[in-house]
């Protein structure tokens, strides 16, 4: 695979069966897909296209029925290739008594960072979403909107050569939205690779 690829698909295809194991449903059939190192890409389309599955399966939460993918040129089941990936849910579920702080703190030490790095890792991006006023306030008192903007940092913690985003934009408000677009604008100049799930038009 050539070394300028992000993300590659092959015939990727997932069912879902139902408990008895007799419905089935066609959640994704046949993705091929091929998204370039440093490149912005949008996941388009009505709800029930597939969308989301696609994310899960090209972060191994789920496992296809069909096809292949692969991430940074690997196999989307490579323990390295997991640490260089940066991802926000759709729902992000944070241990809401934890500050911002303490939640970037923690998920740097998952990702085995050291401490004085992650204090500098968290400083920066609790600035660069807009959260450095509220950094000590348990997450059980933020707005959805803030907590959008913390899902944001998490994800960006590792500093991620690859970051999956699943409606980024959701909860926030018109300047939290204009915000969000820069940063994604920011991060392909970094030379990163964005997939982002109901992308809004970005200027290039």
């Amino acid at each position: 695979m050539s070394d300028d690829i992000a993300i590659k698909t092959e015939d990727l295809t997932k069912v879902y069966r139902s408990f008895w194991g007799r419905k089935k449903v066609l959640a994704l059939n046949k993705l091929n897909i091929v998204i370039q190192k440093g490149e912005i890409f949008g996941l388009l389309g009505p709800n029930g296209s597939g969308k989301t599955t696609t994310l899960k399966l090209l972060l191994e939460l789920i496992f296809p029925t069909e096809g292949r993918a692969y991430v940074l040129g690997k196999t989307t089941n490579d323990v390295i290739v997991k640490n260089r990936v940066g991802f926000l849910p759709e729902e992000s579920c944070f241990y809401r008594f934890l500050n911002a702080d303490e939640t970037l703190d923690f998920y740097g030490q998952l990702f085995k960072i050291p401490g004085k790095e992650r204090k500098l890792r968290t400083n920066r991006l609790l600035k660069r979403v807009g959260l450095e006023y509220a950094r000590k306030r348990p997450l059980k008192q933020y707005s959805k909107g803030m907590l959008r903007r913390i899902g944001i940092a998490q994800a960006l913690i590792n500093d991620p050569d690859l970051i999956i985003l699943d409606e980024p934009t959701s909860g926030l408000d018109p300047i939290g939205t204009r915000e969000t677009k820069d940063l994604i604008l920011e991060l392909k100049a970094q030379g990163k690779t964005v997939l982002d799930r109901k992308s809004t038009r970005l200027n290039s």
